[in-house]
């Protein structure tokens, strides 16, 4: 297992076969820079992160969001590499599980617990056990939630097992509700998103630094 590596795909959403293999530093360069082209010669887009993500949060339509994010966001592979875009096709766990917080700061009786996403990161980090478990967050495409990385020993239990443990842990401990901890992203081979967030954590030994 390369720890911490997962595949990165350009949009849109229908296209299954990886560009590279990254790591989470990359990904987190990536959420932070302004109109970053990392990837110059292989982009055709005319804008950044930073610009795409601002239109999607300025569409009021949902549907209209949910076309646009599938045709212009790149995404990522969290729980590992991937030759083809779904479960049959892994390569290699990453060591790392993703947990999509969602409609944190919806104030509605559909939703448990009314938090913003920035709350709900200061509370992950302090928390006493995952707290130190935490490789990287930040705001998902939309503007309502988080993107949640945490680091897994599968050689204690299976992906499916830590997933659920997990979900569990965050809706008992912070009262967060059945919607509000995304229970469709369980499958190896599921799509996060990447999105503009210069506020993104990383964990201080992810860094990678070049001479």
């Amino acid at each position: 297992m390369k720890q911490f590596e997962v595949s990165f795909f350009k949009s849109p959403i229908t296209n299954k076969m990886p560009l590279k293999t990254v790591s989470l530093f990359w990904i987190w360069l990536t959420v932070t820079m302004k109109w970053t082209q990392l990837w110059a010669g292989d982009c055709d887009c005319d804008f950044g992160m930073d610009d795409k993500t601002e239109r999607l949060r300025g569409m009021a339509d949902e549907k209209m969001q949910k076309e646009f994010k599938n045709r212009n966001f790149d995404y990522i592979t969290p729980a590992g590499t991937f030759a083809y875009c779904n479960d049959d096709s892994l390569v290699d766990y990453s060591g790392a599980l993703c947990i999509d917080l969602d409609h944190l700061d919806d104030g509605s009786e559909k939703m448990k617990r009314c938090i913003s996403p920035e709350e709900m990161k200061q509370l992950l980090l302090n928390d006493p056990y995952w707290g130190q478990k935490i490789l990287m967050m930040f705001t998902s495409p939309r503007g309502h939630g988080l993107k949640v990385f945490l680091q897994i020993d599968l050689s204690k239990c299976e992906y499916d097992v830590w997933f659920s443990a997990i979900r569990n842990y965050l809706m008992v401990t912070y009262g967060l509700g059945e919607r509000q901890v995304d229970p469709s992203v369980a499958n190896r081979s599921h799509a996060c998103f990447l999105s503009y967030d210069p506020d993104a954590y990383l964990r201080h030994d992810l860094y990678e630094f070049y001479i």
